[in-house]
């Protein structure tokens, strides 16, 4: 179906606009979040935050409009926010009053009647734990649909569809089309320091319209200054630097985990070899590589693990300068076990210039 071909929504619809102009066209994304809802009935969107999960879950829902009688947003962060959803559900669905005045009550008999039908579709948003989410959820045995979008990949023996950044031809496309230049190849550098992540390559977008700023002189001052530009433009609703602030405060109350995300931030290869962590008690190791993982901000490989670029440059950003020095010594040292050279200029040059966020 082309961008163009949105079939009317249906009786009950509570999901936002959407316009057919996604950063990206992430057909690939689509057919398989439709693949694992036929064959599960469930569909949990993991990835890191800003890798665009909520637009593709809403791209979906409006793609899809036609095969749903009913297709219902829900903000899946708290148990206060879906309880209030299910009061409005279950009022769009005209239960009897007494269903409605008390939230228990209002999901219980939103669960039944969805329970025992089909062409319906949740869409929980912004979930943090599969439990929290578990009794809330209908039986989709009849033919319903359950969409889910979360930072945790952890998702008990259900099939999950992995949100990455967009494809570099795609991020490239984006940015000449917004900015309305022609300098592809400053363009391509932008998108790979941008880690080809949609919201980083959103926010450039509008910084570049709002100050007129060219593309090659975007591209330098980020290179000079990349954390302070992942806080801007101002008008900007969610930035890069916002959006991991919850994730990176509860990663930092654990100390395994601050120290292990430290630590990969200074190193500057993409993926980080296990190996190259051998100093570390392998027990704290993965206790600190789960409790990354429950928020995407790291990727587990084959004898590797991957921190996004960007994740790198906010967590170093926050460091006090004790802290970074320390964790730059951390990653000299590793480097030079592995015959690798050392933190390169970049991380040198944040140490010194960005703010100081201790």
């Amino acid at each position: 179906m082309s961008h163009s071909e949105v079939p009317p929504p249906p009786g009950i619809w509570s999901v936002p606009a959407w316009t057919g102009r996604n950063l990206a066209a992430r057909d690939e994304l689509l057919a398989e979040i439709g693949r694992t809802l036929a064959k599960r009935g469930i569909a949990p969107l993991c990835g890191l935050g800003g890798t665009g999960k909520t637009k593709l879950a809403i791209e979906y829902a409006h793609r899809n409009a036609g095969a749903y009688d009913t297709v219902f947003l829900i903000d899946g962060q708290s148990t206060e926010a879906m309880d209030a959803a299910f009061v409005a559900l279950a009022t769009e669905m005209r239960l009897p009053e007494q269903e409605i005045q008390d939230p228990a009550r209002a999901v219980a008999a939103v669960r039944s009647k969805l329970g025992r039908r089909g062409r319906w579709l949740l869409l929980f948003d912004g979930v943090r734990e599969p439990s929290e989410v578990d009794p809330y959820v209908p039986s989709v045995s009849f033919g319903g649909h359950i969409l889910m979008t979360s930072q945790n990949p952890i998702w008990r023996g259900l099939t999950t569809v992995t949100v990455r950044g967009i494809e570099r031809a795609e991020s490239v496309s984006f940015l000449l089309r917004r900015t309305g230049e022609t300098d592809a190849e400053a363009a391509n550098a932008l998108a790979e320091e941008l880690g080809d992540l949609p919201l980083a390559l959103a926010q450039a977008g509008a910084y570049i319209e709002e100050t007129g700023r060219p593309l090659a002189e975007y591209l330098a001052l980020f290179r000079q200054r990349p954390a302070a530009l992942l806080e801007r433009p101002v008008s900007f609703p969610v930035t890069v630097a916002t959006t991991w602030e919850s994730a990176l405060a509860a990663v930092f109350t654990h100390q395994a985990a601050a120290e292990l995300l430290s630590l990969c931030s200074f190193l500057p290869m993409d993926a980080i070899p296990r190996r190259a962590l051998n100093e570390y008690d392998p027990l704290a190791l993965d206790d600190a590589i789960a409790m990354l993982r429950l928020h995407s901000l790291i990727e587990v490989r084959p004898h590797a693990l991957s921190v996004h670029r960007l994740v790198k440059i906010v967590v170093r950003n926050q460091l006090r300068r004790d802290d970074r020095r320390q964790w730059m010594e951390a990653a000299r040292r590793i480097l030079q076990a592995a015959g690798r050279a050392s933190p390169g200029a970049d991380e040198e040059r944040e140490g010194r210039t960005e703010p100081d966020a201790g």
